[in-house]
């Protein structure tokens, strides 16, 4: 994996505009556009199939780990109150679907270069040390659209124009399995013929007078609704704030008063309980079915961490993890304290191993508590500029399937909102 200056298309707003990816010039470091294609990453084929199969692990002992915690009832660990432990349960035993979700991963220095000697067998039992998980967004991941469609837009373009080599690929299925995924939802998991309606929400604002459009949110909503659509279903857009509930009817409501069955929601799972509709969604069961699933809360939060390293100590894909941070103290890789329910690298503070801090991040989390993780080792890597980059990679699963990959780079050690998105390819 390396970072190589590229090119920039002269005309790349228009372009990416042209996809539905119209938040490209959001304030990233220094003033910067968040979509950055004056670089790329190049990756050989060997270490894109050590991602794919890190990714299709990771995400087997995930499984494993939500049916520990559920046949083990540790839901409070979690944060989730009592009421709402049985609808917990209840999602994860009768298999509610899932559609996609998105780990974070990092190459671990410390852990000694990826083993590039070989292709491993697709999905098979070859691990790589240096593959390690940070986190695993799986109720809300963004970053969906300029993965799925602005990067691929930008491989065809640039290598149609020689800027990049002649055969160049990318680790991106996530288009044509999101499709895939939403078809077999429609057809194996809920019994529907094409034109069943499906609700798509996201936020509106932040609730602020004056607030405008989250536009990140609404451009991954309206990406999702068309692959849906490509899969039979009639999506329709709407907002979280115009959902209503009818005691009368018994029944989520859209703006239209028109009754909610089935919704794919863009807005976390532990806002929804916390809200007065919360109360609703026990008794809705059956009657309106929620993209992502309930289950996914034990996915979303940080808490995981913890429950992996306790279920599988020493796995060469995770980075130990504790509920205090004792254990890590006087470690020379230093450790993260992570808020069990942040975002974005929000209030997340970054430890050497003297106890030292080195970086912190503000925001609006921490009151759910926080979990520790040892720090992965990363290499900086320098820019054109001279200024080092920390790359962070996203690894996407739509189903059960790794589906592809993006990047982000930061000048500091948390990825958060001020990050750059950085296109890829794997070289031929």
């Amino acid at each position: 994996m390396r970072r190589v200056e590229v090119s920039p298309r002269p005309n790349w707003r228009q372009r990416c505009d042209a996809v539905g990816f119209s938040f490209y010039d959001l304030e990233s470091e220094d003033g910067r556009p968040y979509w950055n294609e004056e670089a790329a990453y190049a990756f050989a084929p060997p270490e894109i199939a050590l991602l794919e199969t890190a990714t299709a692990e990771l995400f087997a002992r995930c499984m494993d780990a939500v049916e520990h915690v559920v046949r083990a009832g540790r839901f409070a660990e979690f944060g989730i109150p009592e009421r709402f432990h049985e609808l917990v349960r209840a999602s994860w035993d009768d298999d509610d679907p899932t559609v996609y979700g998105r780990f974070d991963l990092a190459y671990d220095d410390g852990a000694g270069p990826p083993d590039l000697s070989g292709r491993p067998a697709r999905f098979g039992t070859v691990r790589s040390p240096a593959v390690k998980l940070l986190e695993f967004n799986a109720d809300t991941p963004t970053s969906l659209v300029e993965t799925a469609a602005a990067q691929w837009q930008w491989l065809e373009e640039q290598t149609a124009a020689g800027v990049l080599p002649a055969g160049a690929d990318q680790f991106n299925a996530v288009h044509e399995l999101l499709i895939e995924q939403w078809e077999h939802i429609r057809t194996a998991r809920w019994g529907l013929a094409p034109g069943a309606r499906l609700h798509l929400a996201s936020l509106h604002d932040n609730g602020e007078p004056e607030a405008e459009l989250i536009v990140e949110d609404f451009d991954t909503i309206a990406y999702m609704a068309e692959t849906a659509k490509a899969a039979g279903f009639d999506p329709k857009l709407i907002f979280m704030e115009d959902l209503s509930f009818s005691v009368d009817r018994q029944a989520f409501l859209d703006a239209d008063d028109e009754e909610v069955h089935r919704i794919f929601k863009l807005y976390p799972w532990e806002w929804m309980l916390a809200e007065q509709f919360g109360g609703f969604l026990p008794n809705t069961r059956g009657r309106t079915a929620w993209v992502e699933p309930a289950w996914k809360l034990l996915l979303s939060n940080k808490q995981l961490l913890v429950v992996l390293w306790e279920l599988f100590p020493d796995h060469p894909n995770l980075l130990p993890a504790f509920e205090a941070p004792d254990a890590l103290r006087g470690g020379s890789a230093g450790y993260v304290a992570k808020p069990r329910l942040g975002r974005e690298g929000a209030n997340v503070r970054v430890f050497d191993g003297t106890d030292a801090l080195v970086a912190s991040n503000e925001g609006g989390y921490g009151d759910e508590g926080f979990v520790y993780q040892q720090r992965a080792r990363f290499t900086p890597i320098a820019t054109a500029a001279g200024r080092p980059k920390t790359a962070v990679i996203g690894s996407w699963i739509v189903g059960e399937t790794p589906a592809g990959i993006d990047l982000r780079e930061t000048g500091g050690p948390i990825t958060g909102d001020l990050a750059e998105f950085v296109p890829h390819y794997i070289e031929p």
